[in-house]
């Protein structure tokens, strides 16, 4: 049986985003959402999830570009001045890897995120992060400690095929390389019990720039199991567009794909069911 779940990530960036999300579940596909408590509509982005119950919200981490929840006198290692985290993972990556990162501070700020989350009343059904750092063996150890007496939570499991698609930039399916390397190495250093996970990933080698071609693509390669396809509806409003331009990211374009009735009707075909973290829990880990 073929299940997936569409998830929109960063519910809480900007309310262009917002709205991009919420008409993509309520007119299109999306299942799922993943909510950025450091985002600046953060807290419309809350309002909004409450007034949609059926719209699975979860966490979507971040160690880099935004403004962490804690200060920088609580961590020194890791914002500047401003209180802002890395601008890349690029930078994080280096920093860590030079030894330049308190992971006890790393601890802290995932720690005060999910409190966040928690302190909106909202049900936390999964966790994910902002360029996947959640994977990074370091960053998964501590997210399965803080994890692991919560209840009915899945956390993402980021890897994905291993086969370049036709179309697929040559850096971003060596990006895609590295990231299903680092998700076999968190998960086999680390050892069981592990978390609640979806069998694989879709949409890293498109992200940003998921358009009807691209998802009909991925829909008809999808194998049996219980996978996530990540996406990021949104609006092309001046506000997105001003303060994330460098993303190169095609929000509406993904608003137009999730929504096309076309993309049901490739999903009939294929015979896939969609389906939400919470509605799937149970099915076993993986």
């Amino acid at each position: 049986m073929k299940q997936l779940i569409v998830n929109a990530d960063d519910l809480g960036l900007t309310p262009g985003v917002n709205r991009g999300i919420l008409r993509a579940f309520q007119d299109g596909i999306v299942t799922s959402a993943s909510l950025l408590v450091t985002g600046s509509a953060f807290e419309e982005a809350v309002a909004l999830a409450r007034q949609n119950p059926n719209l699975d919200v979860g966490l979507h981490l971040t160690l880099v570009e935004e403004r962490a929840v804690l200060g920088r006198e609580v961590l020194p290692t890791l914002v500047d001045e401003t209180g802002r985290f890395p601008r890349t993972s690029s930078e994080f990556f280096r920093r860590a890897f030079l030894g330049r990162i308190n992971w006890d501070e790393v601890e802290r700020e995932i720690a005060a995120q999910i409190a966040r989350f928690q302190k909106t009343g909202l049900r936390l059904s999964h966790l994910n992060s902002h360029q996947h750092l959640h994977m990074f063996p370091p960053v998964f150890q501590i997210v399965r400690r803080l994890t692991r007496e919560m209840d009915n939570i899945w956390i993402r499991n980021a890897a994905g095929p291993w086969r370049k698609s036709p179309g697929v930039r040559m850096g971003r399916w060596v990006q895609r390389l590295g990231l299903n390397l680092t998700c076999l190495s968190a998960r086999a250093l680390h050892g069981p019990p592990v978390p609640q996970m979806p069998d694989g990933m879709y949409g890293f080698e498109v992200s940003g720039c998921l358009t009807r071609s691209a998802l009909e693509q991925i829909l008809w390669k999808i194998p049996d199991g219980l996978y996530e396809l990540i996406c990021h509806p949104g609006e092309n409003d001046a506000d997105t567009r001003t303060r994330y331009s460098h993303w190169g990211y095609r929000w509406a374009e993904e608003l137009e794909a999730l929504t096309a009735p076309e993309t049901r009707v490739v999903l009939e075909e294929q015979g896939i069911v969609l389906t939400s973290f919470v509605r799937a829990f149970g099915r076993g880990s993986n």
